[in-house]
């Protein structure tokens, strides 16, 4: 007790020291509001401020989370709302008036939201039954909840029920078809409810159609790229009503109504980087129905050099991935004895944090935390290709602003509708990299959703130890294969719910 008191103080001093330099550093040359025209009310779980309004001055509010800036705005009315505050959190506010130059000094205010841990694991699937459909709801057990709050609804019909904590799955019996239903998670102790956790699932087709550019499964598997033959059994193996496309069969967008995601891996080797953006005349030619497709809801799961192809389909201006830095390599590999892990949190300026290891993609993965990020570990040693196929600088170029100000990343994801969900872990500084990322349908007409893995540990097949190729649908020679397929698993079922 008396080591997390010293510890307490510790954190109490350096803050208050952060905010000194924050609004001490010169003199304050404008009267500071009194603190008690300052009050603060939980709505929801938006925290929500109120002060008394200063004529001729605006208010910078600027947060910090834990004693960690977390960054700073300027209100001109008389609130500030900060919106989805997380249990058991210590966030600190500082006040401080402005005239657009000079500044008053700053008044501090603390809250903690008390209660339950935001539940974490939420995803939905689709169940088949005789004569219809149901919806499984499952979710990670919490740790300290007492009761779990469950709503569900269509918009029409709604489902509310409190549950046991223990309790981590529930049935959603009889949907139907183009329904969207949506379920809300609260999670409940004596304290007070957690911060609302909530997904969605469109009722629909479940198959799953595998792209490629040969033929037929026996040509692919006899001369294709060993991860794109891998992936194709594996798909095969895990989901019954999967279905092998041929490019060259695409000739109408009714060849792709049976579908409600298709996959694309592709994996080249030995050639320039430039043939990564070349498409074949018989993928040119399926385009336009793709586009079609996926502008009505169709999603798809692109891997690996298939990322490239989100601008072929018009979701991303190709000039836009080509004029900007990336990474893209296309080597027939090496022995590497590293293991190679995916940063699932960024942490830009050391400002803010953009914490994307509760996406559905990785449920169910072991999640290392460090000192500034979190980790999942996706490769271990063996013969390496090192395939990245990322790009740098997107969110700036799209947003106009740096990739260290969180205002970039909220544009991005809100009007852009594109979410990073995993970097290098180099490169947790900035919102810079499309690695592993997402593209919803944002300010866009395309209605489906595009998950793109571009990181190069994520390959699909290690090969052996003498570069010969390992083609199975669960190889053996990556220590990590097993979150390789769980990631594609999860992408799928990710997918499916879009």
């Amino acid at each position: 007790m008396k080591k997390i008191f010293i510890f307490i103080t510790m954190a109490v001093f350096l803050l208050s020291a952060c905010q000194d330099k924050d609004y001490d550093i010169q003199e304050a040359k404008i009267q500071p509001i009194s603190s008690d025209a300052i009050t603060g009310q939980l709505q929801g779980d938006d925290y929500v401020w109120i002060w008394t309004q200063q004529e001729n001055y605006d208010m910078q509010v600027t947060l910090y989370v834990d004693g960690t800036m977390n960054g700073s705005v300027v209100v001109s009315g008389s609130s500030y709302t900060h919106s989805n505050v997380d249990t058991n959190v210590e966030y600190t506010y500082v006040f401080k008036l402005t005239d657009g130059e000079n500044y008053s000094s700053g008044v501090v205010k603390s809250y903690m939201r008390e209660g339950a841990t935001q539940i974490s694991g939420l995803t939905m699937s689709q169940v088949d039954k005789e004569g219809g459909y149901d919806v499984l709801v499952e979710w990670d057990q919490p740790t300290d909840a007492e009761t779990v709050l469950f709503t569900a609804t269509n918009g029409t019909r709604t489902i509310s029920q409190t549950l046991d904590a223990s309790q981590v799955t529930y049935t959603i019996t009889d949907v139907e078809v183009e329904e969207t239903w949506t379920v809300t998670l609260v999670a409940q102790n004596s304290k007070g409810v957690s911060l609302s956790t909530s997904t969605s699932l469109r009722v629909g087709k479940t198959a799953i159609g595998f792209l490629s550019v040969y033929p037929t499964e026996e040509e692919l598997i006899a001369n294709g790229d060993d991860d794109e033959a891998s992936a194709w059994l594996w798909l095969k193996s895990e989901y019954e009503t999967a279905q092998y496309v041929y490019f060259g069969d695409i000739t109408s967008t009714e060849t792709l109504e049976p579908y409600r995601v298709l996959f694309w891996l592709r994996d080249l080797e030995d050639v320039d980087e430039s043939e990564v953006f070349d498409m074949p005349q018989m993928v040119d030619d399926a385009t336009p129905y793709v586009q079609s497709w996926y502008k009505d809801g169709g999603s798809l799961l692109l891997w690996s050099h298939a990322v490239p192809y989100i601008s072929n389909l018009g979701r991303i201006d190709a000039s836009l991935l080509k004029s900007n830095d990336y990474a893209i390599g296309t080597s027939s590999g090496a022995w590497n004895d590293d293991e190679w892990s995916m940063a699932v949190e960024l942490n830009p300026g050391s400002s803010f944090k953009l914490d994307f290891s509760s996406h559905a993609i990785y449920k169910g993965l072991n999640v290392e935390t460090t000192d500034r990020t979190k980790l999942i570990t996706f490769k271990g040693p063996g013969w390496t290709e090192d395939h990245n196929c990322v790009f740098y600088n997107i969110p700036a170029s799209l947003t106009g602003l740096d990739n260290q100000e969180e205002e970039c990343y909220t544009l991005l994801t809100e009007q852009y509708g594109i979410y990073p969900l995993g970097t290098w872990d180099s490169q947790i500084d900035w919102i810079s990299q499309l690695n592993v990322w997402e593209a919803q349908q944002g300010n866009t007409d395309f209605k489906g959703t595009v998950l793109c893995i571009g990181n190069g540990g994520c390959e699909f097949s290690m090969k052996n130890e003498d570069g010969t190729p390992d083609i199975s649908a669960y190889p053996t020679n990556n220590s990590y294969q097993d979150n390789i397929l769980q990631l594609a698993k999860n992408s799928l079922e990710y997918l499916k719910t879009r």
